[in-house]
């Protein structure tokens, strides 16, 4: 349950940027160092790093993470997708040199990757215009260059001013996207201007009032006038360049855009918007499936975790109807925190009794620290929740930045389960695992896939049940809740976005069958028929096919199944799309197999 951690063009964006690596000690190895590889491993490694090579000079994500030095902030045209689309073209070509057969395990995978990951930016140039730069979730990465850069030496002064004068040139960038969509038909629904206009507004902040702004704790190393003079040049900036930039979007979005702004939301009402739609569904849960299969999917599930809340409410001794039930969790008191501190306590008390129990279920943890940290303030307004946030050069522990705001709306009940999902052993273990492999070629230490990593976290939650926790029967209800909801988003994900359902719709939907705030429910209707359309799909859908393949494995494999060397097969080669993993896991079903009989 994150800003994801981030999908629709940005698809064709952010899953190019993503997919990328970096390694200090890499990428410029003399070929002659190099073990003897057959033709085909050299043409697979050069495409590797083709593709890895281009993204590290210009992803800004990969940049922050290693402590590189960002040149320039995201470029948001329409020709830049059209050059990552033409050199995803170019590698899917040289890739069709490779004879399978001359390939490792190993180097399959990062073949399958490689095309799979290709094809769909290929395929995503079409869908172009139908993602807004605008919304929230898009800028975090990019403010997140400013509020977190490092200042060691003076250069450093220099170098945040340049790239902060930028930074109007980005906005102008997005507004002239805005305008061209406008022009296009295309153009966010009432409902998301609502988020989008006071996020911008907020941003304009004067002097050191403003999220750019550099206080005094982050300048210690340096002298009192130097640090100064530094402070009165970035007012300047603030005020005469970046504040009228933000001004004119947020003008911009008020004046005739808005007026044409519908009523409705979902993807269904543009140009091509149903096609994209069925793109996204294949992107985030990586199978054929379609809308309707994905809408069926939810209603099945809610109907059965209801009948494990139902058990719930028996073994306390509730005496109400299961509707009257579920309205004691959601009005009852001693269900909410009183404070931020509270919501904070309570993680860091789910994060020690895992980490009491992950030693019986894992072979590797990861080397990177992790913990939780409250979310800034300015985002906690668009943010049901939070974001998990890998380590970077500059922060080198894992941080689940948890949103603090309206404690007394904000249920203990799932606190739990989201900790275990967004913490360990969900995502900091499979993306810190992942990064700190070494022996994974460097572009697939950063490959990530919303199926994947989303399919394990979900998988993450069900292994608390498994190692023991939830000992609380609220707990375990949370729990029960939590599936529901991810359920519920495969109704009303489809439902506005394929279905046309109205948001209104929607809304009554989520009311009717999770315990949620109407605040949570507000920005998270945002999130499915804006936002991200099509995102959260890639939950519930991959850890109902992760559960469907540890099944598998136990059933081939009877005594001799080690849990912790099926999670290890999982996480030890990366994330991979769904079919490519599923075909990995038969690879490590026949090895061991092979190694009992031996």
């Amino acid at each position: 349950m994150k800003l994801k951690n981030r999908y629709t063009f940005c698809i064709v964006l952010a899953i190019f940027l993503a997919f990328t690596a970096l390694s200090c000690k890499k990428g410029d190895t003399d070929q002659a160092s190099e073990p003897d590889l057959s033709q085909s491993s050299k043409i697979l490694k050069k495409a590797g790093d083709e593709y890895w090579n281009r993204m590290l000079e210009e992803s800004v994500y990969l940049r922050m993470k290693y402590g590189l030095k960002i040149e320039k902030l995201p470029d948001v045209s329409f020709e830049y997708a059209q050059s990552l689309s033409d050199n995803a073209q170019s590698i899917l070509e040289k890739l069709e040199q490779i004879d399978v057969k001359e390939l490792s395990h190993e180097e399959w995978i990062s073949l399958e990757i490689l095309k799979w990951q290709s094809k769909k930016t290929v395929e995503g140039l079409k869908f172009f215009w139908l993602d807004f730069p605008v919304i929230p979730y898009f800028l975090f990465s990019t403010h997140r260059v400013f509020t977190s850069f490092q200042f060691k030496e003076k250069v450093d002064l220099e170098h945040y001013l340049n790239l902060l004068r930028q930074y109007p040139v980005f906005i102008n960038d997005i507004q002239n996207r805005l305008q061209e969509q406008f022009e296009k038909g295309i153009v966010l629904p009432k409902d998301e201007l609502s988020l989008v206009v006071p996020f911008w507004s907020l941003c304009i902040k004067e002097g050191n009032q403003s999220l750019f702004y550099v206080k005094d704790g982050r300048l210690e190393g340096f002298e009192t006038m130097e640090a100064k003079d530094f402070q009165s040049k970035l007012q300047e900036v603030i005020n005469v360049e970046i504040n009228p930039a933000l001004k004119n979007i947020v003008d911009f979005i008020k004046g005739d855009y808005s007026q044409k702004a519908s009523d409705r939301v979902g993807l269904w009402q543009y140009p091509d918007g149903l096609e994209y739609y069925d793109y996204l569904i294949k992107i985030n849960t990586n199978m054929d499936l379609t809308a309707k299969e994905v809408h069926e999917t939810g209603l099945k599930h809610i109907k059965i975790m209801y009948e494990e809340v139902e058990k719930i409410r028996k073994s306390v001794g509730f005496e109400g109807t299961l509707a009257e039930f579920k309205h004691f969790l959601q009005t009852d008191p001693r269900f909410f925190p009183k404070t931020a501190e509270e919501i904070a306590k309570n993680f860091r008390s789910f994060i020690k009794g895992m980490d009491e129990k992950v030693d019986l279920y894992f072979l590797k943890k990861p080397k990177a620290p992790y913990g939780t940290e409250r979310l800034a303030p300015e985002l906690e307004a668009s943010s049901t929740w939070g974001y998990y946030q890998g380590p970077t050069a500059t922060n080198p522990r894992g941080i689940y930045y948890h949103n603090g705001s309206k404690p007394e709306e904000r249920s203990k009940l799932e606190a739990e389960s989201l900790i275990y999902e967004e913490l360990v052993p969900g995502h900091h273990f499979h993306g810190s695992l992942q990064s700190e492999n070494e022996d994974l070629p460097d572009f697939r230490r950063e490959t990530h896939f919303t199926a994947f990593s989303e399919g394990w976290g979900q998988y993450a939650v069900w292994l608390g049940l498994e190692m023991g926790l939830y000992q609380d029967p609220y707990s375990r209800c949370g729990l029960y809740l939590a599936d529901i909801f991810l359920s519920t988003r495969l109704v009303v994900d489809t439902g506005m976005n394929h279905f046309k359902w109205r948001r209104s719709r929607a809304v009554k939907f989520m009311k009717e069958n999770t315990t949620y705030s109407d605040t949570q429910i507000h920005t998270e209707s945002l999130r499915y028929s804006v936002g991200s359309p099509g995102q959260a799909l890639g939950y519930k859908i991959p850890s109902i096919k992760m559960a469907e393949l540890r099944e598998k494995v136990e059933k081939a494999l009877g005594e001799k199944f080690d849990v912790r060397k099926y999670h290890d097969a999982i996480l030890g080669s990366g994330a991979m799309p769904l079919n490519i993993l599923e075909k990995h896991i038969d690879w490590f079903i026949e090895k061991e197999l092979n190694s009992a009989g031996e």
